[in-house]
């Protein structure tokens, strides 16, 4: 049994040496990304007469970014990755809606009320840093490489809605022509935590390009922040000012190809897809400042978050 291990182990690190002889790459990337982002909230969860939807749809985001890699020794490896992008257009929806059962109170009130906001969004940014290990395992003569990984990653996006009768889930304002009295509004949705997975990377012998593929999965936390710029106010009542979630989870899957030019320059394709979901129950109580029908307390709230990307990019790198 040492005989292999020691074999195995004389493997791993000869071709640790063979198949990576540039100690790091370092590539540049641009291009287009769309991204979905969905908020909803009921309460009570089980039969809710309290409903809101805030959905950015179809963001378009033009996004830079910046990717390393690099040796820890004989066989780990490092790599890290950072990006920034502008969101140049998209849409914004968001829907609220109360319906209850008139013969259960004892005010007068109409049986359902909703308010229904459409607009378009053309501001604001998206980030996002990430880093990992990994300790590749080298197969067919060491041309296919398989690394199992671990690693940290924060995502987040900062959208802005500009208009002044977005209500964003007030119903104590019902029926006013000044709903919601700030025009501009901020909504900040942040991912982050751990995450496992495997990389792949496939160079035949004698070729110039290889092929790589990234799979992980994460899970974390979400936090979502909501606020109004111009007058400072706090969006509260039912669709809350801050919402968190410490069960997120998500799938990520990236690939691409890289073409190596003369003096270790590379070129390539790479592609991204991301699908996040947060939930989150929790009692709560809602008072005579939210709504005209009384106190409403010991009830479960739910909060369902999800966010789905894809991305398309150029690269540009270098072998070291």
């Amino acid at each position: 049994m040492r005989k292999w291990i020691t074999l195995l182990m004389t493997l791993l690190v000869g071709c640790g040496s063979y198949a990576n002889a540039n100690v790091g790459q370092v590539s540049f990337e641009a291009g287009y990304r769309r991204d979905t982002i969905d908020w909803r909230t009921r309460f009570p969860s089980d039969d809710p007469f309290l409903k809101s939807s805030t959905r950015f749809k179809d963001l378009d985001i033009f996004q830079i970014g910046v990717h390393g890699r690099s040796t820890i020794g004989n066989n780990f490896y490092v790599r890290g990755s950072a990006y920034w992008g502008w969101i140049l257009d998209g849409d914004f929806h968001h829907n609220g809606s109360l319906h209850l059962d008139p013969t259960c109170h004892d005010r007068d009130f109409h049986l359902g009320l909703s308010d229904d906001f459409r607009s378009t969004i053309d501001d604001q940014y998206v980030f996002g840093v990430g880093a990992a290990v990994d300790y590749p395992l080298y197969f067919c003569d060491c041309t296919l490489v398989v690394a199992p990984v671990i690693g940290y990653a924060v995502d987040e996006q900062n959208v802005r809605v500009n208009n002044r009768t977005l209500n964003c889930g007030r119903f104590d304002s019902y029926g006013d022509d000044n709903v919601g009295g700030c025009c501009r509004h901020t909504f900040i949705s942040r991912w982050y935590g751990p995450f496992v997975g495997f990389d792949f990377d496939w160079r035949p012998y004698n070729s110039c390009f290889n092929v790589w593929a990234e799979l992980e999965y994460h899970w974390g936390s979400f936090r979502g922040k909501t606020s109004d710029i111009d007058d400072n106010r706090d969006i509260d009542g039912f669709d809350r000012h801050n919402r968190h979630s410490s069960k997120a989870t998500a799938w990520v899957f990236g690939a691409g190809f890289d073409y190596d030019l003369c003096n270790n320059w590379t070129i390539g394709l790479s592609v991204k897809f991301q699908d996040w979901s947060a939930n989150r129950h929790h009692r709560a109580c809602l008072d005579d400042s939210i709504s005209y029908f009384g106190s409403f307390c010991d009830h479960r709230y739910r909060e369902n978050n999800k966010w789905r990307s894809y991305a398309i990019n150029l690269t540009f790198g270098r072998d070291f």
